[in-house]
Parts: C-alpha cells; sequence; structure tokens
C-alpha cells in the first residue's frame, strides 16, 4: 500500500468509495423492490462491480484505474439521467428525494475531478 496520498487521490478515493457503497445499497434496494427491468439490473450491476474493483486499484494508484473510474461515472450519471421519471428504486419524500440526488451528483461530479486531478499528477511522477 502507498504510504501517502495526495489530496486529489484522497478525494478520488473517497468519491468513488461513496458511490460504490450508494450503488450497492441502491442495487440491493433495486432487487428487492422490483420494479427494474432485468436488463436495468444487469447493467447496474456490472457497474456496481466495476466501482468495487477500481475502489483498491485507486487505493494502489493504478494510473489506468483512475480513466476507468471516470468513464463508469460518466456512464453511471449518464445512465441516470436517460431514465424517464424517477428511478423507482429511489424513492423518497420529496425533500429528501431532491437532496439525496443533489449529494449524489455533486459526489460524481467531484469524483471526475479528482480522478482526473490525480491522472494528471501519477502523469508526471
Amino acid at each position: 500500500m502507498v504510504t501517502s496520498y495526495s489530496s486529489s487521490q484522497t478525494g478520488a478515493i473517497a468519491t468513488v468509495l461513496a458511490s460504490a457503497f450508494w450503488a450497492l445499497t441502491a442495487l440491493g434496494v433495486a432487487i428487492m423492490v422490483g420494479r427494474q427491468t432485468a436488463t436495468a439490473l444487469t447493467v447496474f450491476a456490472i457497474l456496481t462491480v466495476i466501482a468495487w474493483i477500481v475502489v483498491p486499484l485507486y487505493a494502489k494508484r493504478v494510473r489506468w484505474a483512475y480513466i476507468v473510474g471516470i468513464i463508469v461515472i460518466i456512464i453511471a450519471l449518464v445512465g441516470l439521467l436517460a431514465m424517464p421519471g424517477t428511478p423507482p428504486w429511489y424513492m423518497f419524500a420529496d425533500p429528501v428525494y431532491n437532496f439525496s440526488f443533489v449529494v449524489f451528483y455533486l459526489v460524481m461530479l467531484a469524483g471526475i475531478y479528482f480522478s482526473y486531478k490525480s491522472y494528471r499528477e501519477l502523469k508526471t511522477s
């Protein structure tokens, strides 16, 4: 394991770990509620597995993992934006629902930023 991380690398690890935990929780709820199609669940499960594979690679500072993380985050954001209406597997009362999505998108956007900065740092190292 690496002895010290830059602030960008720490931010990248934290945001990807938070996203992976969110994805695992949301996947569990999606399976229990059963309102998603089999295709949507399969894609979501694959993205969740990739996110959990990327977490230790971020911790080891594997350079190409940051690009994979950025791609997975973009696919997840586009997938959530492309869904018509509200995703039934993530349903809360209005104030909590709206706030949780704002936080989720901010974390994901921060993940892209920190992953890119970490990728650039490792390029110059």
